[in-house]
């Protein structure tokens, strides 16, 4: 982003957005295994996000067994200057699965010159690599989804001097706002890892954050306004220690399109009703669709998107969705990445 904009704060924060902005080089806070991340959208995805609710309180449960081998884990983050893209959400709320379309999507396109693939040097644990291993081997089928154990996943779009010339990061939900610590949100340091990816030992990356506005996962942040509006403050908070004075930007996301009004804005083949997604993000949502100011006048920091991730029909099958979602999603990421 250029800095010759000012952004435009919400009414109710301070200089530094009313909130603590300390960095938390030691945290040692344990990070749990996702919950169900394949409770996605489709079809049937209200049912599916339903039926996930006592799988994630049970993940949720067991996210401080000491057997998690990543309770304690310090992600290595590379140190190049290529782009990142971070996809940013709560447990639950979808962002394996949007990864997972993504990467199929870019692996079978004929207009996709690059490969991509699994970066094994994230985490130096079995169960990460593991997960790399499961990832390159299902990359190319849209139909196969990702497991529901994924916390961690660096994938990275490699030329063909194989060279990284762009990193996809998924992190545990926990990392982005903690429901097993939600008394403590939205006040609770983001982990120094992030600011790693903002900032390599070569200078200030360019980055785009995925916000996921997540509304009908099995927390279902639709129904508990309490908790949106302490994920929106997190969010809040993340764009102002990320993106403002930064070369990086926002794209908001309303995954699982198809739950609300029982599938009439959209399905897993494409949005229907785009207009009446967005008014409801800006409803649930009102703070994140960030502006700033340029010469005096506000302008959108962001760029919104509906998404699905696919059909969920409950007898543990699932099938991709159409190419439309992932399509332009990438359209928008290329744009900010080059």
């Amino acid at each position: 982003m250029a800095n010759n904009t000012e952004p435009t704060k919400p009414n109710n924060m301070d200089q530094k957005g009313g909130f603590d902005f300390t960095v938390d080089d030691n945290s040692t806070e344990a990070k749990p295994k996702a919950p169900s991340e394949n409770s996605g959208s489709g079809t049937s995805s209200s049912a599916q996000s339903t039926s996930t609710g006592s799988a994630t309180a049970n993940a949720n449960a067991s996210a401080s067994d000491s057997t998690n081998p990543h309770a304690n884990a310090q992600p290595q983050i590379p140190e190049d200057l290529a782009p990142f893209v971070v996809l940013c959400g709560p447990p639950s709320s979808g962002k394996s699965m949007v990864l997972k379309c993504l990467s199929s999507y870019l692996y079978n396109s004929r207009e996709f010159r690059y490969s991509i693939a699994a970066n094994r040097t994230l985490l130096n644990t079995d169960l990460y690599q593991s997960h790399c291993d499961y990832f390159d081997s299902i990359i190319g089928d849209p139909d196969t989804p990702m497991p529901n154990t994924v916390d961690y996943l660096l994938a990275d779009i490699i030329d063909n001097k194989g060279n990284a010339i762009v990193h996809f990061l998924e992190a545990p939900g926990e990392d982005f706002f903690s429901l097993n610590n939600i008394d403590e949100e939205p006040r609770i340091p983001f982990k120094s890892y992030l600011y790693k990816v903002a900032r390599s030992p070569k200078g200030l990356r360019k980055v785009t954050y995925i916000i996921l506005l997540d509304l009908d996962s099995a927390t279902s942040l639709r129904k508990n306004a309490a908790l949106r509006i302490k994920y929106e403050q997190k969010m809040e908070i993340l764009y102002h220690q990320f993106v403002v004075k930064h070369p990086s930007r926002v794209i908001l996301l309303y995954n699982k399109v198809d739950i609300p009004m029982n599938g009439l804005w959209g399905n897993a083949s494409g949005c229907t009703n785009p207009d009446a997604v967005r008014r409801d993000g800006e409803t649930m949502y009102p703070r994140l669709f960030f502006q700033r100011k340029f010469l005096g006048w506000p302008i959108d920091d962001y760029t919104f998107h509906p998404f699905c991730t696919g059909s969920y029909p409950g007898d543990g099958s699932y099938t991709a969705p159409g190419t439309e979602y992932p399509a332009a999603l990438w359209a928008d990421i290329a744009k900010g990445l080059w």
